[in-house]
């Protein structure tokens, strides 16, 4: 698989006009430096996708939180899907409330093709992929993020120094040493911890940031239909990214928050309070997330707290 794997990329490297030299005796590392060459950001332009399903209320929570605590955001992408035609109104919804943001509507007809499109048709060569039950607890700049190069660190939202303790399987995390990066980042690196953990894994698509070409070129050559199986069988470039540093803020700045349960193929859910349709009720009297009550929390208090609501 490897092999196959690695003849695709070099493929796809020809494609662009690399001349292949002889390699030695460890193709990957060739591999990785052409990589480079190639995916290097070429401009500061940051793109925002955010996935969601069945989901209004939260994306909504989101949104609002992303525009009102994120300074120089970037457009948005919001690719989609809906199971009922009472969902697809919550979205024409939202679609309204954000027709005056730089939002972007993709509804889903095929995961892989719609993600990939959407990608190919971006200028800007770093891409940060969204959940849609995450939202921001703390204040950032999106200006910040450019002082990283995406080939040699791995910006991940979803991590800070207050994320020792993972709700998911209910147990305490040991966290790597931290450094300044700059005055409002720090510099971890995910191979340190040797328990694999939320800090051993810098390939996801809760919070990450990566060079589009990079990602997208990866893409091309894996099959998945769900940000799940997207996020599962990228692991396969795990040799690409585990020696590579970790940037996060001082604490997790966008935390998932555990609300409900959708079991189709991919939307980060275990614990909650609300069942999509009670969700989907609330939202049509008019409802939103009180997504303010979330600013300034830590993480651990963040993903188990319940939603209140206020009118839209």
């Amino acid at each position: 698989m490897k092999k196959i794997i690695v003849k695709k990329i070099l493929d796809l490297l020809d494609k662009k006009g690399f001349v292949r030299k002889p390699i030695g005796e460890d193709p990957k590392i060739k591999l990785y430096e052409e990589m480079n060459e190639v995916f290097l950001p070429k401009n500061e332009g940051i793109i925002s996708v955010i996935f969601s399903k069945d989901r209004a209320m939260q994306l909504d929570g989101f949104l609002a939180s992303y525009f009102e605590n994120v300074k120089n955001y970037s457009e948005i992408i919001v690719l989609y899907y809906v199971s009922t035609d009472q969902h697809k109104e919550s979205y024409d919804d939202l679609k309204e409330i954000y027709a005056n943001f730089p939002v972007k509507f993709i509804a889903e007809t095929d995961f892989r093709e719609n993600l990939i499109e959407a990608l190919e048709n971006s200028v800007e060569d770093r891409v940060i992929f969204y959940v849609d039950d995450m939202l921001f607890s703390q204040k950032m700049d999106y200006k910040w993020l450019i002082e990283v190069n995406p080939l040699q660190d791995i910006v991940s939202l979803s991590r800070g120094k207050d994320l020792n303790y993972s709700t998911v399987l209910a147990k305490k995390l040991d966290i790597p040493s931290f450094k300044k990066f700059t005055t409002n980042l720090f510099r971890f690196q995910w191979n340190e911890i040797k328990e694999f953990s939320d800090w051993t894994y810098p390939i996801g698509v809760s919070g990450y940031m990566f060079s589009r070409p990079e990602i997208l070129a990866m893409m091309k050559v894996t099959y998945f239909k769900a940000p799940n199986s997207l996020e599962h069988n990228l692991q396969q470039f795990l040799p690409y990214f585990i020696n590579r540093g970790g940037i996060c803020l001082e604490y997790v700045a966008t935390p998932c928050v555990h609300t409900n349960l959708t079991q189709t193929e991919g939307y980060n859910n275990v614990l909650g309070h609300y069942s999509l349709e009670e969700l989907l009720i609330l939202w049509n009297d008019n409802k939103r997330i009180d997504y303010k009550e979330f600013i300034g929390l830590k993480v651990s208090d963040a993903e188990v707290k319940k939603y209140n609501f206020t009118e839209r």
